[in-house]
């Protein structure tokens, strides 16, 4: 019986002694162990990228030809260019505008433009507006109305006695209610059910896909420039996004670089790769618009302080302004259209008064910075 038993402690002995750790034994594994002794087929690694991200938007199919297309939207930014100067020329002592003039650059009823290939070219900014909402478009033109209405002053901007500069509401308040409004909540929104498998028509030089396409198009309401930010930073959200946005929140690298990514995973059929870069471009767009209303906020406190006229104060204070109305049109906004215009109501009553109130001032930067996130930059954008 002891001799059996001396065996069997002996057999289970080498047993366990033959045991061997399992693991992945590949060194160029992602989880290699070098503790393993048995490799178990556990072995991960990485996959080289099916695509490459340019440094540029330029994409081409596989005959060289270009897959890229936002011209209705470079002729947008036309519009609302030659809009906003004619609104200066009104400013310091300069002539009174037009109503219909205003008007008929809106809805591109107009012939009159520099830009000769704006006339009925079929691209308008009214209808881009707010997705259509009718109301919001009628609080453009009022803006309009009232502009032409206004007797320019002989010095400084036009603006209304409370203090409103209608060029900033228009200007401003368009690249959020037209352009970023089309980009994150048209275009990009509805990305992934757009077709990808088949050109538009090659026959018509339209070589890319409808989702190509589409997001071609967001992103020409962000910027006309294929290689931005080295250019295409001279107007609208390019030029804003390169600016202070840049330094503190890095927006124009993480939307320029999400815009080349998502239509490079696009270009090469990788659709799974898609929504992260639109879930991307639409934060940083709404940390973009909150983050420019901030700014000029800001900039309304340093110009009190500096002891400026209160035309120049309104000034910073109607950018600000605009800047704050179009929180709202972005894609799942960080406040209601409820919660913004309550912000503008308290405005509403006189620039000046609030304006010379660092606590009403201070006491909106809080609101927006807490529903945007930027609470750890408010004090410095």
């Amino acid at each position: 019986m002891k001799r059996t038993l001396l065996l069997l402690s002996l057999i289970s002995l080498v047993s366990l002694g033959s045991c061997k750790k399992k693991g992945c034994t590949d060194p160029l594994a992602n989880n290699y162990d070098e503790s393993a002794e048995k490799d178990d087929e556990s072995c991960t690694y990485d996959v080289a990228p099916a695509y490459t991200v340019p440094t540029t938007y330029a994409f081409t199919d596989a005959d060289g030809n270009s897959t890229v297309s936002y011209g209705g939207q470079t002729s947008r930014m036309d519009m609302l260019s030659e809009m906003t100067s004619y609104l200066k020329t009104a400013n310091n002592g300069g002539a009174q505008l037009d109503e219909a003039t205003l008007l008929s650059m809106y809805d591109n009823s107009y012939t009159g433009w520099s830009n000769q290939d704006l006339v009925e070219n079929g691209k308008q900014l009214k209808s881009k507006t707010a997705l259509g909402d009718a109301g919001v478009q009628g609080q453009f033109e009022s803006w309009m109305v009232g502009a032409a209405a206004a007797t320019p002053p002989a010095e400084g901007y036009l603006q209304a006695e409370t203090g409103q500069e209608w060029t900033q509401l228009i200007e401003k308040g368009l690249m959020s209610a037209c352009f970023a409004s089309q980009m994150t909540s048209n275009y990009l929104a509805g990305i992934e059910g757009d077709d990808n498998s088949v050109a538009v028509d090659t026959a018509a030089g339209k070589y890319y896909t409808e989702m190509e396409h589409h997001w071609d198009e967001a992103y020409g309401y962000f910027t006309d420039a294929v290689d931005y930010p080295t250019s295409g930073v001279d107007r609208f959200w390019g030029k804003y996004a390169n600016n202070t946005l840049e330094t503190l929140l890095g927006s124009a690298t993480a939307i320029s670089e999400a815009f080349r990514t998502g239509r490079a995973a696009i270009a090469a059929g990788i659709i799974s790769d898609v929504p992260a870069q639109v879930a991307i471009i639409q934060e940083e767009t709404r940390r973009m618009v909150a983050g420019m209303a901030i700014h000029y906020l800001n900039s309304t406190k340093q110009k009190v302080a500096d002891g400026e006229t209160q035309n120049k104060v309104n000034h910073y204070m109607s950018e600000a302004y605009a800047f704050i109305y179009g929180i709202q049109f972005c894609e799942n906004p960080d406040m209601s259209s409820e919660t913004v215009n309550g912000l503008l109501a308290e405005i509403d009553g006189g620039f000046e008064g609030f304006t010379q109130s660092t606590m009403s001032i201070n006491a909106t930067i809080d609101a927006i910075a807490a529903a945007a996130g930027l609470e750890a930059f408010k004090n410095d954008l």
